[in-house]
């Protein structure tokens, strides 16, 4: 018996506003940077088990397990490592010089149950505005958090959760698919930011239509399971016809202080034309946009944007 898929998916996303409080430098990817500095405060703030989570009692009521890790009690089988499922980080921005006073942004985009853990997202980046990002340890403070209407939820330590407006991603497919409808000429696929993604058991050096589709609809299943909904990835009986693409590999080098160690990740962006996209395919690649797809999601990965080539 299939399990059908569902998009309703409860999510927010936050823009964060962010205050250099001295002259630093800034790591150019910044979103591994912010990912990592957010799980080590969440482990400073909250552990109580030394970090030993293979021996730790606590792992049920653990907040870092629900927040960083985003524990799932089911999950697909490709799932064999833990995922942070529950939220994404967004930083485009690859300046490395900042001057006091000057501001970045970066998104927070929570799913599910980590919608709940706000503000201890919250209070983690602000711990580490305090602390310092990057190997120069750049300080800043949260000055400003805006929901995606543009109203301000958190200003000068005040946080105002009557503007904390969740959406679902069924929502969020609605709203594209008819802005998307109303333009003309081909459908493009634009990576942001790389993909790092498996097709017929290789890392992918081109983009293949079936494999985005795929792509986006594993995501949707994983959010599924951690919503609590066992869900199959369905059959598609045509997918989209690739016209021309450009292709760029990537490389993307981090510290993880978890591992002590240096780590090389590996991806291809660029950009896709279709000559055809047929409508059971559509809703996934949308969904995609906020999601992302493939692998290495919580450093950033697999960001795109999905538009009318005019």
């Amino acid at each position: 018996m299939e399990r059908k898929i569902t998009f309703d998916i409860p999510y927010i996303k936050l823009r964060f506003y962010a205050e250099l409080l001295n002259n630093a430098r800034m790591p150019e990817t910044k979103t591994a940077a912010l990912r990592g500095g957010m799980g080590e405060m969440l482990l400073r703030q909250n552990c109580v088990a030394d970090r030993k989570c293979e021996t730790c009692s606590f792992c049920k009521a653990c907040v870092v397990s629900h927040t960083f890790y985003s524990t799932m009690e089911k999950k697909p089988s490709y799932v064999t490592k833990p995922e942070s499922i529950g939220y994404l980080i967004e930083c485009t921005d690859i300046r490395t010089r900042f001057k006091k006073g000057g501001r970045f942004e970066f998104t927070l985009t929570l799913f599910g149950e980590s919608i709940v853990f706000f503000n201890i997202y919250l209070q983690a980046f602000c711990q580490l505005g305090m602390y310092g990002l990057g190997k120069a340890k750049a300080r800043f403070r949260i000055s400003e958090v805006r929901n995606t209407q543009g109203k301000t939820i958190v200003r000068n330590n005040e946080v105002d959760m009557s503007r904390y407006c969740i959406d679902t991603v069924s929502g969020y497919i609605k709203k594209r698919k008819e802005k998307l409808l109303r333009g003309s000429g081909d459908w493009k696929i634009t990576f942001i930011t790389p993909l790092s993604m498996k097709y017929q058991q290789e890392y992918m050096e081109q983009f293949y239509g079936e494999a985005l589709v795929k792509g986006g609809a594993r995501r949707i299943q994983m959010l599924d399971y951690y919503i609590g909904k066992d869900a199959d990835v369905p059959e598609f009986s045509v997918y989209p016809e690739i016209r021309t693409q450009s292709v760029s590999r990537e490389i993307v080098r981090r510290y993880s202080g978890t591992q002590d160690s240096h780590m090389t990740l590996r991806g291809i962006s660029g950009t896709v034309i279709f000559d055809t996209m047929p409508e059971e395919c559509l809703d996934y690649l949308i969904a995609g946009e906020l999601t992302h797809m493939g692998r290495n999601t919580s450093f950033g990965f697999g960001q795109y944007v999905l538009r009318k080539n005019i």
